[in-house]
């Protein structure tokens, strides 16, 4: 199992539409490795990425940087190309989002603040879908080929962001899995879905067998009928869950996000510890910790940590650059325990029986894992 985290600059934070600052990077990189973590998760906003050519050039560089960083303390990276949700948050250009602000529509960050704009469906645009197919070619060609990027995460919850129909999602995928084949056959690619992906298979299917594996995000909003109590331990149960359910169900490797629930760090070490041995046990492919570490001070009234109680302190190093007990105690329980036997041993029925009704199968197979346990 790949442990990693997602890096975002406790400096600079994401709303500046900047690259990481190079020093503190250097700096996290080599604690984390020291932790034992094989790779960071680097996001890429397109916002960043539509303005002036200087600007462009400039966020380009700042990345070839920041992998310079990474590869010199022996680590790796994998770039979400473009990134659409972080910390719970949509980060967009203007031509996925309505022009006509609504009370009642999603949050997400434009054009410096956060807003509440109804998604476009760029699906059914072909000039929208060339634009963004030609900014993840300039990603690509300024980037790949770099020593220490390992792999790639597309289409980042874009299958959410209006549902297109599945002739227009195959072609698009295709598209942006050519752009980095043509150039290198070695690096991963893998996909981002929401965990909802799961009650709505049928779309995933044919495409999670174009990429390397899935990774899966979301638990910033579970299930409904899983929540209890929503502490680090559960967080992590719920998603071992998902996590192995999507791996049976699409048939590939399946990188899980982890760490909700972990801000007040009032979780009882030993059933934290026991968790993450639950997870690690499953055999997934990897589980990615939604931050490295926590912001600066000045940056925690700032989005997305301003956003949601407890996010500025859900890292897995405070802003010091140090890891909670917890931390150290909950990484070395993951690293060492084996995958079981039978990691789907909750799971007693056939996949086209699980897709005749996932709602149901969902909620059962969810009380079947937590009796497994």
């Amino acid at each position: 199992m790949l442990i990693s985290a997602t890096y975002i600059c406790p400096v600079r934070g994401l709303s500046g539409l900047e690259p990481p600052e190079v020093d503190r990077l250097g700096k996290a990189s080599r604690i984390a490795k020291s932790l034992g973590l094989d790779s960071l998760l680097l996001p890429v906003q397109e916002e960043a990425l539509i303005g002036a050519v200087r600007a462009k050039i400039t966020m380009l560089d700042g990345l070839v940087r920041a992998l310079d960083r990474v590869e010199e303390a022996d680590l790796k990276v994998r770039l979400i190309a473009p990134a659409q949700k972080i910390l719970g948050l949509h980060w967009v250009p203007p031509y996925l989002v309505g022009a006509v602000p609504d009370p009642g529509a999603m949050p997400v960050f434009l054009y410096g603040k956060v807003r509440n704009l109804r998604p476009f469906d760029w699906w059914s645009d072909p000039s929208i879908i060339n634009k963004r197919i030609k900014i993840f070619r300039e990603i690509v060609s300024a980037l790949l080929g770099h020593p220490a990027l390992a792999g790639w995460i597309i289409l980042d919850r874009a299958l959410e962001w209006v549902r297109p129909n599945p002739h227009t999602a195959d072609i698009v995928l295709k598209s942006l899995v050519a752009e980095i084949r043509e150039k290198d056959e070695q690096s991963g690619i893998y996909m981002g879905l929401g965990w909802s992906e799961v009650l709505e298979p049928d779309r995933v299917k044919p495409l999670a067998r174009q990429v390397d594996g899935l990774r899966i995000s979301g638990l910033d909003h579970p299930p409904s009928g899983m929540l209890k109590d929503r502490n680090l331990p559960e967080a992590l149960l719920e998603a071992a869950y998902l996590g192995t359910l999507a791996q049976w169900l699409f048939e590939c490797p399946v990188d899980m996000e982890i760490g909700w629930g972990a801000s007040d760090g009032r979780d009882d070490l030993e059933e934290v510890v026991e968790a993450g041995k639950q997870t690690a046990a499953r055999g997934l492919a990897g589980i990615t910790w939604l931050n490295l570490q926590d912001p600066e001070q000045r940056l925690q009234g700032h989005p997305p940590w301003n956003l949601r109680p407890g996010l500025a302190t859900a890292g897995l190093l405070n802003r010091a650059g140090e890891p909670g007990e917890k931390i150290e105690a909950l990484l070395e329980g993951i690293r060492s325990t084996n995958t079981m036997d039978d990691p789907y041993d909750f799971i007693d029925l056939s996949r086209d029986d699980y897709l005749e009704d996932p709602s149901i199968h969902f909620e059962r197979l969810w009380d079947h894992f937590r009796e497994s346990i």
